[in-house]
């Protein structure tokens, strides 16, 4: 069996996510299992390095699959191109090491956010659009201690199926463009719990325009209570990198 391993980019807006589901066939998991099957004559079962939510794009998702037997991956790749949805691109096809795993073998997982503060006539769907400029100072303040973090339960929307709550994170920072009136963020952790991105970044916008104190935010995980939470609009969240 050869294990290939691909890289894909997606618009997620129009899909239920990334992970196969039974009750649509609307996700990009099944999009490109069922291309695959047309391509190779074969029945593929993709392995993801984690799942996006629904409405989230990616520019480097990462997968693999195992075939038995050797092809053209520049043809299979081109093949697949032809048949997938506009808004599922495979970037590469690559073999690699038969103990290759595409969740298991990663070690950190890299997210991008996009925000703007003043109305967009190009790729203005790639943005979330507020129409205030919080206070950075406040931000970078939170986003540093979010980084000094273990638990992110509180940030966790589904926690009926988790039991572990702890990630590692080793990069949450942002850039601030006045010319661009753009703010985008930028974290890098071991793993992320559902929605978690989308609910630190909503806080971080909180904290910013002064809605939620940080001493407040501290005070209620230290002592377990709850953090009102806004989840921001999964449209302006990106995969951005997965690391091994």
């Amino acid at each position: 069996m050869v294990n290939y391993k691909l890289t894909i980019e997606y618009d997620g807006r129009k899909f239920n996510g990334w992970q196969k589901q039974k009750a649509t066939e609307n996700t990009i998991q099944e999009q490109i299992e069922n291309s695959l099957q047309k391509v190779l004559k074969k029945e593929i079962k993709l392995i993801g390095s984690g799942r996006t939510d629904a409405g989230v794009s990616a520019f480097n998702q990462v997968a693999n699959f195992h075939y038995e037997g050797v092809f053209d991956k520049n043809k299979i790749k081109y093949s697949l191109n032809s048949i997938l949805p506009a808004e599922i691109t495979i970037r590469n096809i690559r073999t690699v090491k038969p103990e290759f795993h595409a969740r298991f073998s990663a070690v950190k997982r890299q997210y991008i956010y996009k925000i703007c503060f003043e109305k967009k006539s190009v790729r203005a769907d790639e943005f979330f659009k507020i129409n205030y400029v919080p206070d950075l100072v406040e931000i970078a303040k939170f986003t540093e201690f979010i980084k000094s973090q273990k638990n992110f339960r509180i940030f966790c929307k589904n926690k009926e199926d988790k039991h572990d709550f702890n990630c590692e994170i080793y990069e949450f920072d942002f850039r601030y463009s006045k010319l661009k009136k753009e703010l985008i963020f930028k974290i890098t952790a071991n793993r992320f719990l559902h929605s978690m991105v989308r609910a630190l970044i909503g806080c971080a916008l909180e904290v910013g325009r002064g809605k939620i104190k940080l001493n407040e935010i501290k005070d209620k995980i230290k002592k377990g209570e709850k953090v009102r939470i806004h989840y921001l609009p999964a449209n302006a969240l990106f995969l951005n990198k997965i690391y091994y």
